[in-house]
């Protein structure tokens, strides 16, 4: 029986462990040449691992010079870059690329610029000392532009300082940006353009706004009760960052109205008036100086006035010829025909004014005699009523009419159809109730009226 060789099986277990331990040697040699990496965060906040420093480094500086070309050589990273060991990661490691892109969501860049400030608010920034005066001087040409005439002065009472620091690069205006701000208070103000047929009202009720916020937002408007379609119309109020007062000097023609005078002329009858001459209005040339507030008239100053066209007066002739009713007939006209069912004098416990004429509801009316009307509409238990001056104290009164066919002022002629019998006011049935009265004292109409 053959014995096995111990020495020489030991000598192969140590050599298969020694083997295995060069291996595992190697191994971990391997991870540490090859699977170092680099944890890369931003205030505390993990952005991602990195093969190496050199990835960081690039993408700090590409970063650095996308914004330098475009901010200029003065900007700096708001917060810094930090680099420590990290953990091999399942997901893998960012390359350049990527970690450039998780920076700019990361990191706020700072760009030395100039900060307006106005009443020691600061209100925008812009890059350097150059664009904000240039922005000022803009803000005030605007004004300066918008008002007619010859410039006087520009006031600006706010105070304005200019001061250099480092802002956030999104905060940087452009110099048509920042003149927007400073012109209206907001980058983005809200507008509407006006449709064919819609009112101040409509938008106001559309957009859920108060119509007198409305009306303050809108001051550009030549009246607020008439819009055209196109017009702009501005859905809140326009507060300007800078108070600019402009005086300006205007020449302007006005016109000067033209005077009314009455004559009287006994050739016309009484309560008659014709024009005789036209008026004409004159004109005159105004220098004045006019100050403007932030684009809005504020008040005008008369300095001198010169009278180029004086104005022609307006001549109406009024008739003072008294016409006499029954001397020109002997009786007034019946204004309509029918049975009288109430005479003249004592009725029931009261006075009768009149006579009541009945007829069928819309029955012309016609004027008793010539004259002018001197009342035509409603009165208490008269209805609808018209009533006419004749001349010489006398006037007839027609009531209960169902409609009025004539004006107050209006010349009528004897027979002319005045309206038409009805039972407005205080009556029991279509009937006339027809007046004759004699310096305001009411007379018998049978007196006066013919057969």
């Amino acid at each position: 029986m053959n014995l096995p060789d111990l020495k020489g099986l030991k000598g192969k277990r140590l050599t298969a462990a020694a083997g295995a331990l060069a291996t595992v040697v190697l191994i971990a040699l391997f991870f540490a040449l090859n699977g170092r990496v680099y944890a890369v965060s931003v205030e505390g906040r993990f952005i991602g691992n990195v093969k190496n420093k050199k990835v960081i480094e690039k993408a700090r500086q590409r970063l650095v010079e996308k914004y330098t070309e475009k901010l200029g050589p003065e900007i700096r990273l708001a917060q810094e870059i930090k680099v420590s060991s990290g953990e091999p990661v399942r997901d893998g490691l960012l390359n350049e690329d990527e970690l450039l892109r998780k920076l700019e969501e990361s990191i706020a860049i700072e760009v030395k610029a100039v900060s307006v400030m106005i009443n020691d608010k600061e209100v925008l920034a812009v890059k350097d000392k150059d664009t904000a005066e240039s922005v000022l001087q803009a803000v005030k040409e605007h004004y300066i532009n918008g008002a007619p005439g010859e410039l006087v002065r520009v006031e600006v009472p706010d105070r304005i300082k200019l001061v250099e620091k480092y802002v956030n690069a999104n905060e940087v205006l452009s110099k048509d940006e920042a003149k927007d701000l400073i012109l209206k208070g907001t980058l983005e103000m809200k507008t509407h353009t006006v449709r064919e047929g819609e009112t101040l009202w409509d938008i106001a009720k559309k957009n859920n706004i108060p119509f007198t916020k409305l009306v303050e937002a809108n001051s550009q408007l030549k009246s607020v009760d008439k819009l055209s379609p196109g017009d702009v119309i501005y859905l809140q109020e326009i507060k300007p960052l800078l108070n600019v007062t402009v005086v300006k000097r205007v020449t302007k023609q006005e016109a000067i109205p033209y005077e009314t005078k009455i004559v009287k002329d006994n050739s016309l009858l009484e309560g008659k008036r014709i024009v005789k001459q036209e008026g004409k209005e004159g004109l005159k040339q105004v220098l004045a100086e006019v100050v403007y507030k932030n684009g809005l008239r504020m008040s005008e100053k008369t300095l001198e006035e010169k009278v180029t066209k004086e104005p022609v007066a307006r001549i109406v002739a009024q008739g003072t010829k008294a016409v006499v009713t029954y001397r020109g007939s002997g009786r007034f006209y019946w204004p309509v025909s029918g049975r009288i069912t109430s005479h003249f004098g004592n009725r029931g416990g009261e006075f009768h004014t009149g006579v009541d004429i009945a007829n069928a509801v819309g029955t012309p009316v016609r004027a008793a005699n010539s004259g002018v009307v001197t009342f035509a509409g409603r009165n208490g238990g008269y209805g609808r009523l018209v009533i006419i001056s004749h001349g010489g104290g006398f006037e007839t009164y027609y009531a209960h009419l169902n409609s009025i066919n004539v004006s107050v002022g209006e010349q009528v002629s004897k027979g002319q159809v005045i309206g038409s019998v009805g039972t407005s006011g205080r009556t029991t049935g279509p009937h006339l109730h027809f007046e004759v009265r004699v310096n305001g004292t009411p007379k018998n109409p049978l007196l006066y009226l013919g057969n």
